[in-house]
Formats: structure tokens, C-alpha cells, sequence
């Protein structure tokens, strides 16, 4: 996942910071389509095991951390992307990007929770979703 944002907007009109950000997300997007083809070629069986790997871990998890688990949800995407994983549907995939965040599993509950409680609640959440 990319954040994109720009750094200089004095003496910029909105279309002009506007066009510019355009400009680097389609470079962006055509760094990774060619990484993606370059993987799918010259790398295809480790990332298909990388991909199932997180896969079989998110399903079967009972603890994680918001980082290990954004490294492997992104293993999943990559996955749906290159249509070497159908199990998970795109959506899912993306309502999990987003609950699994430290405020949203908060406000799940409805309670504080501390880092332990969240990273159990984060693999629950994940399992339930994933089975």
C-alpha cells in the first residue's frame, strides 16, 4: 500500500498539485504492473509460496501484530492480483485492511484494549473472516 501525498504546495494551484500527484500514481502503477510480471515470470513458484504461506497462517493464526498482519494481507493481495489466489475475494480482503487497525478493533469491542488484546482480537477477527 502506498500513501500519496505531495510535499510542496506554495505557490501551487490546486490543478497543478493535483496533476502532479496524477503524474507519480501512474508511475507508480506501472512500476508494479511490471514488477508484477517480472515476479509472475522469473519468480513464479516463491511467490506462490510465499502467497500461500500467508495465507494458511492468517486462517490459522491466534495472535498477530498489526505490522505482521498488513506484510500478509499484502501477500494476499498480490495474490488475488495475479490470480493465483480465488479463495479470498477482493473485499474481504479490503474490510480487513481496514478492521484490523488498532482504533477499528477498539471500536469493535466497544473497550480500550492493550497491545496483547488487540493482537488476539486482530487474529480472531482474521480467522472469522478467512473461514
Amino acid at each position: 500500500l502506498f500513501q500519496i501525498s505531495n510535499q510542496v504546495t506554495l505557490g501551487h494551484s490546486e490543478e497543478e498539485i493535483i496533476d502532479s500527484i496524477e503524474k507519480v500514481t501512474k508511475q507508480i502503477i506501472r512500476h508494479e504492473e511490471r514488477a508484477k510480471e517480472t515476479l509472475s515470470q522469473k519468480m513464479k513458484i516463491q511467490i506462490e509460496d510465499k502467497i500461500w504461506r500467508a495465507y494458511g497462517i492468517l486462517k490459522n493464526v491466534h495472535i498477530i501484530d498489526s505490522q505482521e498482519t498488513m506484510k500478509l494481507l499484502s501477500s494476499l493481495r498480490l495474490g488475488i492480483n495475479l490470480g493465483l489466489l480465488s479463495e479470498v475475494s477482493l473485499g474481504t480482503l479490503n474490510n480487513l485492511l481496514i478492521k484490523i487497525r488498532p482504533a477499528h478493533l477498539q471500536k469493535l469491542e466497544g473497550k480500550q484494549l492493550n497491545p496483547n488484546e488487540r493482537d488476539l482480537r486482530r487474529a480472531k477477527l482474521i480467522r472469522e473472516n478467512l473461514n
